[in-house]
């Protein structure tokens, strides 16, 4: 018997980051929370994120699409004017 979360890997699903980042905002999460996971992800290309219920790993599908911090930043604080 296999427990719902344990060992069972999720199906893979490829949204926008800008989705996400809605989604997160729509949870309830913090600018600064979703921020510090935000600004790794484009700098990286790859981040785990622990939510309430579940991890979630993330991911650019075009790892060539990564940025320097100061261009990461750009891009998230532009992200949070255009949601004003």
């Amino acid at each position: 018997m296999t427990l719902p979360g344990k060992g069972v890997p999720e199906p893979e699903t490829r949204v926008a980051l800008s989705e996400k980042l809605n989604e997160l905002f729509a949870a309830g999460y913090e600018q600064d929370e979703i921020y510090g996971l935000a600004i790794p992800l484009l700098m990286q290309g790859k981040v785990r994120i622990d939510l309430e219920e579940r991890t979630e790993r993330l991911e650019i599908e075009d790892q060539d699409l990564r940025f320097p911090r100061s261009e990461a930043v750009k891009i998230f604080e532009d992200f949070v004017s255009a949601r004003s």
